[in-house]
């Protein structure tokens, strides 16, 4: 797969990407504090779908949340591995369940194009496009999206998971 001719490397994003279903996605690698290949997620009872639940990280006790219900796939006990990440403005912690953490790529600006309109709105909510390449489409997430605390208010406000369009 590439993303990025190596005359536009200096234009580009560093991203690192992961699958979940079938798809592949990426998220700034500036947003990831670290990656948890095996964690023990306690549930939280009544909580809403797409808390996991809570997990164990350095002293503290982050939630975590689904990707897998996020996009509206069903639970997969397999799904052990996790990315914590930060947001930026924030600071906010909180754990993204994932299927597999793949590597870290570069990609270039010109290789973006913004959501189909055709995509749903649980996706759109989360997606912030899509990087073209000769291999699989990588869809770029955005972080300040996928926060817990704003999950949370789109939730109980009856907005899809993800926020408004």
């Amino acid at each position: 797969m590439t993303y990025v001719e190596e005359k536009d490397v200096e234009a580009g994003l560093s991203l690192c990407t992961l699958r979940t279903g079938e798809d592949l996605f990426g998220i700034e690698t500036s947003a990831v504090r670290e990656a948890l290949y095996q964690c023990e997620v306690r549930q939280v009872p009544l909580a809403p779908q797409f808390v996991a639940g809570v997990l164990a990280y350095r002293g503290e006790v982050l939630l975590a949340v689904s990707f897998r219900a996020l996009l509206g796939l069903p639970a997969n006990e397999a799904t052990c591995g996790a990315i914590v990440l930060e947001d930026g403005e924030s600071g906010e912690l909180f754990a993204l369940l994932i299927d597999e953490l793949l590597d870290v790529v570069q990609v270039a600006d010109s290789a973006w194009e913004p959501n189909p309109a055709t995509l749903d709105e649980r996706r759109s909510g989360v997606f912030s496009g899509v990087y073209r390449s000769t291999g699989a489409p990588l869809v770029r997430l955005q972080t300040e999206r996928l926060q817990p605390s704003l999950l949370m208010r789109n939730s109980s406000a009856g907005l899809p998971a993800g926020g408004p369009r």
